[in-house]
């Protein structure tokens, strides 16, 4: 647009849009004329508008873009424990428990616990012998890797195998004719009953499970070290384990100690529950 051969500025340009709009609200001239005479301020304030719209829009842009997207939680990555340097070579005893109160586990690991402090250049580990397959043919697949092993296992309700025995005992004597198989083996095995079951003497010598795992164990290769230990909780299983650990420490000496080592005697203290009856006075 041009008046006359000058072209119009921004100014004029706001100076007429002013002058239309308060023509078409019916502004009077007066207060049209006050809106031109005052183009400049108007523009300043336009401008001093649009710069405070431009930053707060700035703002949120610079505040949306600083935030980090939430990720994920990250899985739970179970590391498997690997055999050290320090580990290779030494000689491995893996201690079974099978168990329906924990006492035969408390039993397992007692005698872990003192065993690692007399023979401190071989590795206990303690398994509880569901957990030692996932399925029933690792059974076979593991034990044939063992070289010695020890069986703490508890004779539940009418002389049954344990909950957490149940599925071994099922494969190890309902299974096929395996032969001697077990020749790399050397076994102990220790039994927690109570002769207050109602099956208990007729089961205490052939059908009690620690019994018949020590006997198949014995037929499929396996060799004893110490003959079975039966543990009676209804007469002192305390004074039981302890008759028979002490015929399990000389068997161990011979394999787990070096020619220049002495047997170590450290103080035995079985990690089972005790309870006692304490009588208080009411005053």
């Amino acid at each position: 647009m041009q008046i006359g051969s000058e072209k119009a500025s921004s100014l004029d340009l706001l100076s007429v849009v002013v002058a239309s709009l308060s023509d078409g609200y019916g502004l009077d001239s007066s207060t049209g004329n006050a809106f031109v005479e005052n183009r400049l301020l108007i523009v300043v304030l336009s401008i001093v508008i649009v710069v405070l719209v431009g930053c707060v829009a700035i703002f949120f842009v610079w505040r949306s873009s600083g935030r980090k997207p939430v990720e994920p939680p990250k899985p739970l990555v179970v590391k498997t424990q690997m055999d050290t340097k320090e580990d290779q070579g030494k000689k491995k005893v893996t201690v079974f428990f099978g168990t329906q109160t924990r006492t035969a586990e408390g039993f397992a690991k007692a005698l872990a616990e003192e065993a690692k402090a007399r023979y401190p250049n071989a590795i206990f580990k303690v398994m509880d012998i569901d957990e030692y397959a996932t399925e029933d043919d690792e059974y076979e697949e593991n034990l044939k890797k063992e070289s010695l092993a020890l069986f703490f296992l508890a004779t539940y309700g009418d002389g049954e195998p344990t909950d957490n025995a149940a599925r071994f005992y099922k494969w190890f004597t309902e299974g096929k004719e395996r032969g001697t198989w077990l020749e790399n083996l050397q076994f102990g095995v220790f039994s927690l009953g109570n002769q207050q079951y109602e099956h208990f003497n007729k089961v205490w010598h052939d059908e009690i499970v620690a019994v018949v795992v020590d006997e198949l164990l014995h037929e499929q290769g396996a060799k004893h070290i110490v003959q079975v230990g039966l543990g009676d909780d209804d007469q002192g299983i305390e004074d039981d384990f302890s008759a028979w650990r002490e015929l399990l420490w000389p068997e161990l000496d011979k394999l787990l100690q070096d020619e220049n080592e002495t047997g170590a005697s450290t103080p035995y203290i079985a990690a089972i529950p005790e309870y006692r009856v304490v009588f208080v006075k009411l005053e």
